[in-house]
């Protein structure tokens, strides 16, 4: 039996290495991560009670802004169905920059009466918190001939954004811009309000980081060998 045993496990320290020999280098890990597609999924807490119609197109709408960026979004509309294929745990998971959540809320009781929304960062500049206010969501909607879900999926497509790009992402135009003026909001009722091609590349390197960093812990995982 003590030969048998010293056997078992000379083989499996013999397969481990030889696994460990077939595994590819960092830089192949790499190129699988660059041709991947980038994925987030944002678990959405509809505190607001925003119909079901309008949510689902604001959903659409933001991530067809975050599909010109190279980036797909999972929606979680929080709490799950019952029947549903994911988990409920889903719901409170935040893990930067892969798992975001986004809480819609009816007003704001202390900001002004121009913030749409507010994200919440770290000293580090990550996070994975957002808010959303309906209120002015419907304030802009009744003064323009915008939908209630083109701007909704906007503004959270702005917010998700500061999350993503991390402190100091207002810029001077496009959907980061801190205040929409009319040449905004003329690209919104387009359905042409994009992220900037750096602003792209930014939050596709988090992603493309994370994403490696997550593929590297699990080709050492793997490559370690047994007892």
């Amino acid at each position: 039996m003590e030969v048998s045993a010293v056997i078992q496990k000379t083989l499996r320290r013999w397969l481990s290495l030889g696994f460990v020999l077939a595994l590819p280098s960092s830089a192949a890990w790499a190129q699988v991560v660059a041709k991947a597609e980038m994925r987030v999924t944002i678990s959405v807490h509809n505190d607001a009670g925003i119909p079901a119609d309008t949510l689902r197109g604001a959903e659409m709408e933001a991530s067809r802004v975050f599909r010109q960026s190279g980036i797909e979004v999972k929606w979680l509309n929080c709490p799950l169905p019952a029947d549903g294929p994911e988990d409920a745990a889903q719901c409170r998971t935040a893990i930067f920059p892969e798992y975001l959540q986004l809480r819609i809320a009816r007003r704001s009781l202390d900001l002004s009466g121009f913030t749409f929304g507010i994200s919440y960062l770290s000293a580090d500049g990550t996070g994975c918190y957002a808010n959303l206010f309906y209120d002015r969501v419907e304030e802009l909607h009744e003064r323009s001939d915008l939908s209630l879900a083109s701007i909704l999926g906007h503004v959270a497509a702005h917010e998700i954004g500061h999350l993503l790009l991390g402190t100091n992402s207002h810029a001077e135009s496009g959907i980061m811009r801190a205040r929409w003026q009319s040449g905004e909001l003329g690209s919104v009722s387009k359905g042409a309000l994009f992220f900037s091609d750096t602003e792209s590349r930014q939050m596709g390197n988090k992603l493309a980081t994370w994403h490696a960093k997550r593929m590297d812990e699990t080709r050492i995982a793997l490559a370690r060998p047994g007892d």
